[in-house]
């Protein structure tokens, strides 16, 4: 069992007090926020590893499982938390849990606040260290908007501040904020993910940017974009600037898909200039098809003369592709 599992144990235990919760279906639910690739399994642990798969269709998995991991954690700590009976309420407009009581080896203290505005619901945890007492101690952990509909649905906002419990314990390692976009009530239902300089602190990390965006249609088809913006060359190349590194990846209800990624900007040109003299292009690009059972069924690069720097040589055909063009996702 981890730390990150052992505090919300501990904080859901800490925060169970006296009255009835009037808002236990104001979080978003982990249906309303899960990335539904197809391959991963419910709970959101990896699926379908056998060889012959697609490596673009297996780097997509695993980046919602990434993601359904690190979101449903949060999200499951504040459902749990809403769902026990609150501190205080006035039953229609707020409700608060806590502060909990640091016991023990516990660091810091904890509260949760639900408030009714419009036909919004604003939420927030709050901690603070143990021997703490001013209102000021507090920071903001987590926190968002829901706009709940009657079919349990709806849209809304979260962001994760890691970097605030960092700041009440140095050995939280994660820095950086999480910011979620969800409207589970659109068609296709949408979820934004954005990373802002996320890094492990006690691994010496480089804060780092990432965005994904994701679609999901009723018939379960959809698409995950995943970008960022880094130095993709070594160290010993001497090209410091950065470049940026996309991937876009859409499939059918059946499972079929096409992943397509651009590496772009940066020192691109150079790099495409130096293997390629005199080409047009300003991006090396990568596709990936597969089947319904996710084996690779045709791959390409382009430009052509960059098959044996990317590792990427062309096989099958697109005409097999669920998607015969491609297309790029964008920072």
């Amino acid at each position: 069992m981890n730390k990150t599992t052992l505090l919300s144990l501990s904080l859901i235990g800490a925060l169970s007090a006296c009255n009835a919760n009037p808002f236990g279906s104001v979080v978003p639910n982990n249906g309303q926020v899960r990335l539904n690739v197809p391959g991963a399994s419910k709970d959101g642990t990896q699926a379908l590893r056998a060889g012959g798969r697609s490596e673009l269709y297996l780097s997509t998995l695993n980046i919602a499982d990434s993601v359904n991991g690190g979101v449903g954690l949060v999200l499951g700590i504040v459902a749990e938390i809403s769902a026990l009976p609150a501190t205080e309420t006035d039953g229609e407009t707020y409700a608060v849990w806590g502060p909990s009581e640091a016991r023990g080896l516990q660091r810091n203290s904890f509260r949760f606040t639900v408030n009714k505005v419009d036909a919004s619901f604003e939420y927030k945890l709050e901690a603070r260290a143990k021997d703490q007492t001013a209102e000021e101690d507090f920071v903001v952990a987590f926190e968002g908007t829901a706009f709940p509909d009657e079919e349990n649905r709806g849209h809304g906002n979260l962001d994760v501040h890691w970097g605030a419990l960092r700041s009440l314990d140095a050995t939280e390692c994660l820095l950086g904020d999480l910011h979620i976009d969800y409207a589970a009530d659109e068609e296709p239902r949408r979820l934004d993910v954005s990373f802002s300089q996320v890094a492990d602190a006690c691994s010496d990390q480089t804060p780092t940017d990432a965005s994904y965006h994701y679609l999901e249609a009723a018939d379960a088809s959809g698409q995950l974009d995943f970008a960022f913006r880094a130095n993709l060359h070594k160290a010993d190349d001497n090209k410091p600037e950065e470049e940026v590194f996309a991937v876009r990846s859409r499939w059918l209800a059946d499972g079929r898909g096409r992943s397509d990624v651009r590496l772009s900007e940066g020192e691109i040109d150079d790099d495409l200039a130096l293997h390629i003299p005199g080409t047009a292009a300003t991006s090396a690009d990568v596709v990936e098809c597969w089947d319904a059972s996710f084996a690779l069924i045709f791959a390409d690069t382009s430009p052509d003369e960059l098959e044996p720097y990317l590792g990427h040589e062309a096989e099958g055909d697109v005409a097999g592709c669920a998607y015969a063009d491609a297309s790029f996702a964008t920072l």
